[in-house]
């Protein structure tokens, strides 16, 4: 069931740290609380951080067909009314596609129906240029207050989504716990201080090849740490490698794009939206997080 998650978090402690685990936005994630808080004040607190993640994927699950997103991308044509987050999203999403120029697409979702990255098969340019026709940030008609998308399209913040949540997550962790707390929503990372002692917390980037196997430590007190990469979801076709990056403009993946690019930030979000342009900057990924002067760590 997909919403058989919610609600459920599971509880630990290792020494001086709270620990609350649970599931959102299809990844494992976890808050860790290190400043003294009584575990019941510490445990109610990690509640209410979770409701937040789990009530952001609710909002923009594209598989509820109550939810704002499905509404929006149901429409067949019709204005639809948006509240001033939904907006702030869309407003993200322009960026994305601006400084992409046009390879990242919310509206590109569709090539989904076409890309199976768990098998090892490569759809037809038939196949391609047919979801092509439904793919095109430009028509979408967008106010603060109202979105029509054209018939046959459709929206989906898989690609900004579950950052944007880290930082809605980490602002309530603040709120209600202070410093010395950790979000970690399946790899996006946020950090509200150091730990209690003063040590940096340790986040680990897993080598390109997975398994679970760290390849590099990075300090964190303060910001935020996101990773952008195809180390599990990629095709191997004739000797070549597809990531699951694809290029809206053509409904390929990125060509010659690193295996993993993690970059450090003030928020999860800017963090993502580099990860990502990065990304599909293919091999001119490192000239361009050069230019952004944020840390950033690239396995090719």
């Amino acid at each position: 069931m997909p919403n058989e998650h919610l609600g459920q978090i599971r509880f630990e402690s290792q020494g001086s740290l709270d620990i609350g685990h649970f599931r959102a936005m299809a990844n494992p994630c976890a808050i860790f609380v290190d400043n003294n808080t009584d575990s019941t004040t510490a445990r109610s607190a990690m509640h209410e951080i979770a409701e937040e993640a789990w009530r952001i994927e609710q909002k923009y699950s594209r598989y509820l067909p109550s939810s704002p997103l499905s509404i929006i991308n149901n429409a067949q044509g019709k204005i639809t009314n948006i509240d001033s987050e939904t907006y702030h999203l869309l407003t993200l999403a322009n960026v994305l596609w601006q400084e992409s120029g046009g390879m990242f697409d919310i509206s590109s979702g569709v090539f989904r129906k076409i890309w199976n990255f768990d098998q090892q098969h490569i759809p037809t340019q038939t196949q391609i240029n047919e979801q092509l026709k439904h793919v095109g940030w430009q028509h979408i008609e967008i106010t603060e207050q109202q979105i029509t998308l054209p018939v046959g399209m459709q929206i989906d913040f898989g690609g900004i989504g579950k950052e944007y949540a880290a930082d809605r997550c980490a602002a309530i962790a603040h709120q209600s716990l202070g410093n010395s707390v950790m979000i970690n929503l399946g790899g996006d990372i946020v950090a509200k201080g150091p730990r209690a002692d003063q040590r940096p917390w340790e986040i680990g980037i897993e080598t390109k090849e997975g398994g679970g196997k760290i390849w590099k430590t990075i300090p964190l007190t303060t910001g935020a740490i996101a990773t952008s990469g195809d180390v599990y979801k990629a095709i191997i076709h004739e000797g070549k490698r597809y990531g699951h990056i694809i290029n809206a403009l053509t409904g390929y993946p990125v060509i010659d794009s690193p295996s993993t690019v993690t970059i450090a930030a003030p928020s999860c979000t800017e963090a993502g939206i580099l990860s990502t342009l990065a990304m599909l900057k293919g091999s001119l990924a490192e000239n361009f997080l050069q230019a952004q002067g944020r840390p950033f760590w690239i396995q090719q």
